[in-house]
């Protein structure tokens, strides 16, 4: 019988802005708002429910913030990048700590620091795996490939900005993965894509394989004017995370395990006001 691996997925906890996640004991902080405290709920409920042990965990990034943008849109509640990231650190090791494979994938140039640094340093003071068994290998990078004997993961933070039409992109790239393959020829196929970015969950499943963007953690910028603009994508922000299962060999290779938590209601910008 095939061996059964779990991997976890979990993304786009901004750490830092006044609408990510916020640990309660990061000292001289506290919840900026009702969104903050339900998110911290919700988070405690997900490691209550993940199993002892995982095979893998997969940070699909922007674990943090960044530094503060002057667009009022995006508001910093933390601006140190040493107090992002020990307020990541405090989210994300408990989760580390019960897996056995760490890894963490860059984000999007705009929530990261000139060159990368602070989320290098993350990766670094969290332990989180190299991408190759090379000495000189880094712990981050942009496209993770994760194999499992004939069974490929295709894992990336960004996406195309066409994001309005949710699931899309990652289905596109399913596609043409079809006939650029990097692993075709080897017995080894790309069975399953994953993207975040979006904040928003879509899962597309056809005989080519699954593609998914992935839910984040960050709350929807509802009711600020700047919010106008890119209403269409504010609406359809998701907060949750996904446990795959992947048996090489079996009937069903990848089985996603999806868990979406109801968000809470907020006013909200129209269009136009």
């Amino acid at each position: 019988m095939s061996k059964t691996y779990t991997v976890l997925l979990l993304g786009d906890q901004h750490s830092g802005n006044e609408m990510g996640l916020l640990h309660p004991q990061v000292r001289g902080y506290t919840f900026a708002n009702d969104w903050q405290e339900y998110a911290w709920e919700c988070w405690k409920h997900m490691k209550s429910k993940l199993p002892r042990h995982i095979d893998v965990t997969v940070s699909m990034d922007e674990a943090l913030d960044g530094p503060a943008k002057p667009n009022t849109k995006y508001r910093t509640q933390i601006t140190k990048p040493s107090m992002q990231r020990l307020n990541a650190r405090k989210l994300l090791k408990p989760i580390v700590d019960r897996s056995e494979k760490f890894f963490m994938i860059t984000g999007s140039n705009w929530h990261v620091d000139e060159l990368g640094e602070s989320t290098l340093v993350l990766a670094e003071e969290l332990g989180a795996d190299k991408w190759s068994e090379k000495p000189d290998a880094d712990q981050i990078g942009y496209n993770l490939f994760l194999q499992f004997g004939n069974v490929v993961l295709d894992l990336a933070h960004s996406q195309s900005v066409v994001m309005v039409n949710r699931s899309m992109p990652p289905e596109r790239e399913m596609r043409y993965r079809l006939v650029d393959d990097p692993f075709r020829g080897d017995e080894r196929e790309i069975g399953f894509i994953a993207r975040a970015h979006a904040h928003n969950f879509n899962l597309s499943w056809d005989r080519h394989g699954i593609s998914m963007t992935c839910p984040g953690w960050q709350g929807p910028y509802y009711d600020y004017g700047t919010a106008k603009k890119s209403m269409a994508r504010a609406a359809i922000h998701d907060m949750g995370w996904v446990l795959l299962k992947v048996t090489p060999g079996g009937a069903w290779p990848v089985i996603p395990y999806v868990t979406l938590y109801e968000q809470p209601k907020t006013k909200t910008v129209k269009i136009g006001e």
